[in-house]
C-alpha cells in the first residue's frame, strides 16, 4: 500500500504540532510506504529538512506557490475553448458561490491543452470577458488594476497546482484543506482513488483570522480572499470519503461548513506515554516551561509579561522556552528585547531544540499563551510526564484541562492575552505542591485513557485498509456487479468505520 500525504507549509521542513504528528504517522507504520506532497510559499526562502526522512517515505515533492513564475507562457493567449456550461462554472468560482460544481471545475483547469499553464488562461479573452462581468457586477467602485492583480495572485497559484500530475498512490491523505487539500481533491477525482482528510484546526478559519489582520490585503478584497479559502476547504469537504478531527468543537464546525457528518470521525492526538514517564529530578527553586515556536501565534510577549508578576511573587522562579528561536528571527528580538527591559535574563532562558523529555523531568508546571491552537501535543505530552498545564482557552484545551465524566481538572485555563491570569495560575500551582501533584496524576490517567499514541495510529490504520479494501472492491467488479452489491458495501463500510475513531455516528 502506498500513501501519498498532503502537507502545507510543515512537514518535512517546519517543526510544530502538525509536523511532529505527520512524522509520528509516518514513523508508526514502517509497512505502509508514503510519499510526500508539499506545499511551500517561495523558493526565495532557504529550505531544508527538519526532520530524518524516515525509510518507508519514498518520495518527497516539494512545489512552491511561486513556481509559476518560471513557466513559459504566450503573450497573450486568444483562444481559449470553453463551453457555455464552462464559462458558467469558472463565473461561479469568481462569485465564489456556494454551489460550485467542483467537479466540472477541477476538470476545466486540469485540462492544460484546453486552457493552456495558468498565466495562459489569465491572459485569454475568454477569462477577460469573465473577469470584466464580475468586476461590473461586484467591484466598479474600486480600481480595476487592484481588482485585476487581486485576481491573478490569486487564481495563479490556485490553477498551477491544480495542473500537476497527479502522484502515483492507493490513497490520498491531506493533513488540512486549503491549497494542500485542493491539491488531495484534484488528484482523488482525476485517480478514481480515494480520499481522507485529516484537519488539526480549522484551515479557513485560521486564514480568515490571518486576512483580517493582515496589511497586504485591503477593504473588500480582504472579503474576497477569505470567500475562497473557504470554497476551496468545502471541495475538500464534499470530496473526501473520511473526515478526521481532533475534538467535537472542530467536528461540529466541519459538518457547519458543508462536511457530511456521517463522514466525520474524531480522532484525537496520541503521545508515546512511556518516553515521558519517567521519575521527576530532585531541584532548587520553581521551575516552568513552555514547550513551542518562538513566533507570534503563541504569544510569547504576554508570557514573558506573565512572569514577570511571578518572579514579583516568586523570585527563585525560572521560565525555560524550550523550541526553535529561528522560525521568526524578528520575532525572537522582540522577546528577547522585552526580557531584557522587564530585568528578567536571569529568570527566563531559550533553550533552543533540545530533548523535551529530558527537561520535563524538572519542570513544575507547563504554560501555553497561544492565540491559537487545535489539540496542542505539548499538552499531551505534559500529562504524561505527569505536569499540570496553564494554557489559554482555545482549540481543544479545556476539553483536554478541565474536570469531565473520567478524571478532576489536570490544568488551569485561562483568557487570550492576559498576563495577569496566566500569571495568577502559575503561582497558585507553584505554591500549592499538593495541587500540583493531583492535577499531575489525574494528567496521566487522561492521557492513558483517551490519547494513547498506538490507539490513534491503529485508528488510521484501520482508515487506510477500510479505503483500500473499498477501492480494490471497486476495481475488481464489473459495473454490473456494483450496481448489485453496492449496499451491501456501504453496510460493510459503514460497520467497519464505526469502529474507527472515538466518535461513530
Amino acid at each position: 500500500m502506498i500513501v501519498c500525504l498532503f502537507t502545507e507549509g510543515s512537514y518535512p521542513y517546519i517543526t510544530g504540532g502538525v509536523s511532529s504528528w505527520v512524522h509520528q504517522l509516518i514513523t508508526s507504520m514502517p509497512n505502509i510506504k508514503f510519499k510526500i506532497f508539499c506545499i511551500m510559499p517561495s523558493k526565495e526562502e532557504k529550505i531544508k529538512y527538519r526532520y530524518d526522512i524516515p525509510r518507508n517515505v519514498i518520495e518527497v515533492k516539494t512545489i512552491f506557490l511561486d513556481d509559476y513564475t518560471y513557466i513559459k507562457h504566450r503573450m497573450f493567449k486568444k483562444n481559449c475553448k470553453l463551453s457555455s456550461q464552462e464559462k458558467d462554472d469558472i463565473y461561479d468560482l469568481l462569485q465564489m458561490n456556494e454551489n460550485i460544481n467542483w467537479s466540472r471545475l477541477l476538470r476545466i483547469f486540469t485540462k492544460g491543452r484546453k486552457v493552456g499553464s495558468a498565466i495562459d488562461f489569465l491572459q485569454s479573452f475568454e477569462f477577460w470577458k469573465l473577469a470584466l462581468k464580475n468586476y461590473n457586477k461586484d467591484f466598479d467602485s474600486e480600481s480595476f488594476n487592484n481588482y485585476f492583480w487581486t485576481m491573478r495572485s490569486m487564481l495563479v497559484p490556485f490553477i498551477y497546482l491544480l495542473q500537476q500530475e497527479p502522484i502515483k498512490a492507493d490513497i490520498y491523505h491531506s493533513v488540512s484543506t486549503g491549497y494542500a487539500g485542493i491539491v488531495a481533491t484534484s488528484f482523488a477525482s482525476r485517480t478514481g482513488k480515494p480520499f481522507l482528510l485529516s484537519e488539526h484546526g480549522i484551515y479557513c478559519r485560521e486564514r480568515e483570522e490571518e486576512i483580517l489582520k493582515a496589511k497586504w490585503v485591503t477593504g473588500i478584497y480582504k472579503k474576497f480572499w477569505i470567500d475562497f479559502f473557504y470554497a476551496i476547504s468545502i471541495a475538500a469537504y464534499k470530496e473526501a470519503e473520511i473526515i478526521t478531527s481532533l475534538y467535537y468543537r472542530s467536528r461540529d464546525m466541519q459538518i457547519k461548513l458543508g462536511a457530511s457528518s456521517e463522514k466525520t470521525r474524531i480522532v484525537s492526538n496520541g503521545v508515546d506515554i512511556s518516553k515521558f514517564q519517567k521519575s521527576k529530578k530532585e531541584h532548587e527553586g520553581y521551575n516552568v516551561g513552555a514547550i513551542l515556536r518562538v513566533v507570534p501565534i503563541k504569544d510569547v510577549m504576554t508570557l514573558i509579561k506573565a512572569f514577570k508578576i511571578v518572579c514579583n511573587n516568586i523570585k527563585e522562579a525560572k521560565l525555560y522556552i524550550i523550541g526553535p528561536t529561528d522560525e521568526d528571527p524578528e520575532y525572537y528580538q522582540q522577546c528577547n528585547r522585552l526580557v531584557k527591559s522587564l530585568q528578567l535574563t536571569e529568570n527566563i532562558i531559550f533553550t533552543g531544540r533540545v530533548d523535551v523529555s529530558e527537561y520535563l523531568k524538572i519542570i513544575d508546571v507547563i504554560v501555553l499563551t497561544s492565540i491559537s491552537e487545535g489539540q496542542p501535543l505539548v499538552i499531551l505530552e505534559a500529562m504524561a510526564a505527569r505536569t499540570p498545564v496553564v494554557a489559554t482557552n482555545v482549540g481543544s484545551c479545556s476539553e483536554m484541562l478541565e474536570k469531565n465524566q473520567f478524571e478532576e481538572a489536570c490544568g488551569i485555563i485561562t483568557k487570550l492575552a492576559s498576563p495577569n491570569e496566566t500569571a495568577t495560575a502559575i503561582i497558585k500551582l507553584l505554591k500549592d505542591p499538593q495541587l500540583r501533584e493531583g492535577m499531575g496524576l489525574n494528567g496521566i490517567k487522561r492521557a492513558k485513557r483517551a490519547y494513547n499514541k498506538k490507539i490513534i495510529i491503529d485508528s488510521f490504520k484501520n482508515f487506510y485498509d477500510i479505503l483500500y479494501v473499498d477501492y480494490s472492491w471497486s476495481r475488481s467488479k464489473s459495473r454490473t456487479d456494483k450496481r448489485v452489491n453496492r449496499t451491501s458495501k456501504k453496510t460493510y463500510q459503514r460497520k467497519a468505520l464505526g469502529k474507527t475513531g472515538i466518535y461513530t455516528k
